[in-house]
């Protein structure tokens, strides 16, 4: 994403008005600024640049720019991770180099290690990425892109150098197998791809050479050789052919049982990294399921919470419909007994009264 090749090399003349290395500048200064940025902006911040480098007189910055690739969601939060966390990439590095020397060496111990030790430090980095990009509940999809993209920055070297650079611009996805990959350092030969043995020639062309041989001995003897030298000789040659014979079929035999040991620890590593991408799975769903639990705990406390007070409220009407009711129950009560009183004292005077026609 950096520099480029000069407007000479493509066919266009350069803008005399435009200092040197000012394309580069321009071009490294929009890319470090629209590769940070949320991607929703990234279209219209990608316009204003490339038109600030036109108006500047600058066409070939102005070109580079406005044919910057805008990345994808799970790219940016992979950017991201590089901006808040720079010693990402070199611990992803670092690790990888770890795998393929262990695989190298055939060590199945330390590849089991290894890959335990990636399984959690991919989880640990995607966890990182997430939270660089302020994504605090991100869809199930989202994480599996950015922990994929991730786990092929230690086997692709161009996505590690995207990652590096923070210019991812898509997801990726490692499909090989195997733990070293295509583009190993120091010129080391794809432990993922067995290298090839030489192929030995074949039985016909030895044949060949040694009746040449014969024929050109055997034409030396009739010119004053003697006879019994070129049969030692001849007999030597066919001596000669049959132990090469057998040792190429030894180095066969011994290139086929290599071969068996690398296609054998391909498959082990490729298992290993299997089964610590299921477990990595079977802990995030672990995650996910916790999540929903507490978020359905929590929904059930709060409408138990909500029923409590819409209780509190019914028993505190209840309560104070019961006082009024026994306070009316109290004067009832009262008027009952005035009016009994009354009564008793109403019959009293009555009897005391003279009956009606009755004398004096």
């Amino acid at each position: 994403m950096g520099s480029s090749a000069p407007d000479s090399q493509r066919g266009g003349a350069a803008d005399a008005s435009v200092p040197p290395g000012a394309t580069d500048d321009l071009v490294s200064e929009a890319v470090a600024e629209l590769y940070g940025t949320d991607p929703q902006q990234f279209t219209e911040r990608r316009k204003a640049l490339a038109a600030a480098a036109k108006a500047s007189g600058d066409g070939a910055a102005a070109r580079q720019i406005a044919a910057l690739r805008k990345p994808t969601r799970a790219a940016w939060v992979v950017n991201r991770l590089t901006r808040e966390n720079p010693a990402a990439p070199a611990r992803l590095a670092s690790l990888a180099t770890a795998l393929r020397a262990a695989e190298k060496a055939k060590d199945g111990p330390r590849l089991r290690e290894l890959s335990a030790a990636r399984g959690q430090l991919i989880d640990a980095l995607t966890g990182q990425a997430l939270a660089a990009a302020d994504i605090a509940d991100p869809h199930a999809a989202l994480r599996d892109e950015v922990s994929a993209t991730l786990t092929a920055a230690l086997a692709d070297p161009e996505v590690a150098a995207g990652f590096a650079a923070g210019t991812l611009t898509r997801a990726a996805e490692w499909a090989g197998f195997g733990l070293a990959l295509s583009g190993t350092p120091d010129g080391e030969a794809d432990a993922a791809e067995p290298a090839r043995p030489v192929k030995a020639p074949a039985p016909l062309a030895e044949v060949r050479l040694l009746k040449e041989s014969r024929r050109g001995q055997a034409g030396r003897a009739g010119q004053g050789g003697r006879p019994g030298q070129v049969r030692e000789q001849t007999q030597g040659l066919g001596e000669e052919t049959e132990r090469r014979e057998e040792t190429e079929r030894k180095e066969g035999l011994a290139e086929e049982a290599r071969r068996r040991r690398e296609r054998l620890a391909e498959e082990t590593a490729a298992r290993l990294a299997e089964e610590a991408a299921q477990a990595a799975a079977r802990r995030r769903k672990s995650f996910e399921d916790a999540e929903r639990a507490v978020a359905f705990a929590a929904a059930v406390a709060s409408g138990a919470a909500a029923a409590e007070d819409g209780l509190e409220i019914e028993v505190r009407d209840l309560e104070e419909r019961l006082t009024r009711a026994r306070a009316k129950l109290a004067d009832a009560r009262l008027s009952a007994r005035r009016a009994e009183a009354a009564e008793r004292k109403a019959r009293l005077t009555l009897e005391h009264l003279p009956r009606p026609g009755e004398g004096a």
